[in-house]
């Protein structure tokens, strides 16, 4: 076998059987491991040291040693997607994630290093190809993380799809329907009433829940002040536009501040949150956020009343 051609064999995932059909035997690729110039993707299958490690990479590994029909499915495919999902807190610590994929009924569970399978049956429509690999459906994937998951979780994993664009309306609309027969299906429906596709980022969105459970007004997500030629001068994570109170995920490590701000011709009161604080102490940040959310109201009816 010639450079060139190995180089062919390497630069994608290749199972000991398709390297033997490159004239590459079992003892070249140990030794190939061995001197770090090609890696093990999971168990059976590996690819050449250069290849970065992308979800896509294990992915298409994985659909290579398991059962005919099988789909990669759950967080793996949100990833596929385009979407960033919370990880798996199965995975605790875990560098790398298993690949999630699914089997039909009747077909055995495999047990293979590196991959975390379900048996799963899927309807027409709910399997599609990209980059030639079968992976379910946005709908699908997005339905499946919600119901296996906390409600702030699946809230998120909703939101994200919304963002990407990848739930058309109609779809989305009847959502809770379509999976009614399926196990998870009131979380389902209350993480669609509850998701909103403005909200930039998952702290975002985990902030804005946060606040709604400790019964505080809904925000307006991501409120954007325009100019008078529709230009977007700012933009809040969250805000409640009738007192002007806007709050913006910084990346620094202080309290969260208070401070006024002239934007548009307009007086806000703007809410500096770090978004470390906001992970790590929720029950204070919505204290303070609250506080002075409070505060701002009572102001602005005053100056309202005089």
């Amino acid at each position: 076998m010639t450079p060139t051609d190995l180089s062919a064999l390497l630069s994608r995932p290749f199972t000991l059987a398709v390297a033997a059909r490159h004239g590459v035997g079992r003892s070249v690729v140990r030794r190939l491991v061995r001197d770090g110039d090609v890696r093990r993707v999971i168990h059976g299958v590996y690819v050449g040291a250069h290849v970065v490690d992308t979800p896509a990479v294990r992915a298409r590994a994985a659909v290579m040693v398991l059962p005919r029909g099988a789909v990669v499915c759950g967080r793996t495919a949100a990833r596929l997607h385009g979407v960033r999902v919370p990880a798996d807190p199965r995975d605790g610590a875990r560098r790398t994630a298993p690949v999630e994929v699914a089997v039909p009924v009747g077909a055995v569970l495999p047990r293979r290093h590196g991959c975390r399978a379900r048996v799963m049956a899927l309807a027409p429509g709910e399997v599609v190809w990209p980059g030639g690999i079968p992976v379910t459906s946005p709908i699908r994937t997005a339905a499946d993380l919600v119901r296996t998951s906390d409600l702030d979780t699946g809230v998120v994993v909703l939101d994200g799809f919304l963002r990407a664009g990848l739930v058309p309306a109609g779809e989305w609309a009847g959502l809770v329907e379509r999976y009614a027969r399926h196990p998870g299906r009131h979380r389902l429906a209350e993480a669609v009433r509850l998701a909103d596709g403005r909200s930039a980022s998952e702290d975002e969105t985990r902030l804005r829940l946060a606040l709604l459970g400790a019964g505080l007004p809904p925000a307006e997500v991501g409120w954007e002040i325009r100019s008078a030629f529709g230009r977007i001068l700012h933009r809040f994570a969250l805000a409640w536009p009738r007192s002007r109170v806007g709050v913006e995920l910084t990346a620094d490590r202080q309290w969260v501040r208070a401070r006024s701000r002239s934007i548009g011709g307009q007086s806000w009161w703007v809410l500096d949150c770090p978004t470390v604080q906001a992970r790590e102490d929720a029950p204070a940040t919505v204290a303070r956020i609250g506080s002075e959310l409070r505060l701002r109201e009572r102001r602005y009816v005053g100056d309202i009343a005089a």
